[in-house]
C-alpha cells in the first residue's frame, strides 16, 4: 500500500484532532474517505459530531469516516453504512454484494463502489466488487 504525501499529512492532521488511529485515507473524487482503527469511530466522530465537523473544516473536504475490520464481510458493511446489504460473497478476489438500495451502495457516478474496490483491494487484495 502506498500514500502519497497529502494523505500522510491529512492522516496526521486527522490523528492529533481526533486521537483516532487512523490506518488510510483515500481521496476520491474530491472526498476524504478515512479509515479507522476498529474501536476508534467513536473518537473519530467525536460526541455530537464535533471531531468529524472540526476535520472537515481543517482540510476543506466532504470526509466519510470508516471503521476498519479484520473481517471482511464487516469492513463491506461498515464500507456500504448505512445501506442494508442482505449478502456478500467473497470468491478469490472477487466481492459480490446484493442490496435492495442498489443506488446507495454504488453511489453518484459509482464513486462508492470504487472506493470500496480500492479500500479492499489495499486491505484484502480485492480487486472486483460486483452489486447485484
Amino acid at each position: 500500500m502506498k500514500l502519497g504525501m497529502e494523505e500522510l499529512e491529512y492522516m496526521n492532521a486527522i490523528e492529533k484532532v481526533t486521537k483516532a488511529h487512523v490506518k488510510d485515507c483515500v481521496i476520491n473524487n474530491g472526498e476524504l474517505a478515512v479509515v479507522v482503527q476498529e474501536g476508534d469511530m467513536g473518537l473519530a466522530i467525536g460526541r455530537k459530531g464535533e471531531n468529524a465537523e472540526k476535520v472537515r473544516r481543517i482540510i476543506s473536504k466532504k470526509v466519510s469516516f470508516i471503521e476498519f475490520s479484520g473481517d471482511i464481510k464487516k469492513f463491506i458493511r461498515n464500507l456500504f453504512a448505512p445501506a442494508a446489504l442482505t449478502d456478500i460473497r467473497v470468491n478469490g478476489d472477487t466481492v459480490e454484494i446484493k442490496a435492495k438500495e442498489m443506488q446507495r451502495i454504488i453511489g453518484r457516478g459509482g464513486k462508492r463502489k470504487k472506493r470500496a474496490e480500492l479500500l479492499l483491494g489495499r486491505h484484502f487484495g480485492i480487486k472486483k466488487v460486483i452489486v447485484n
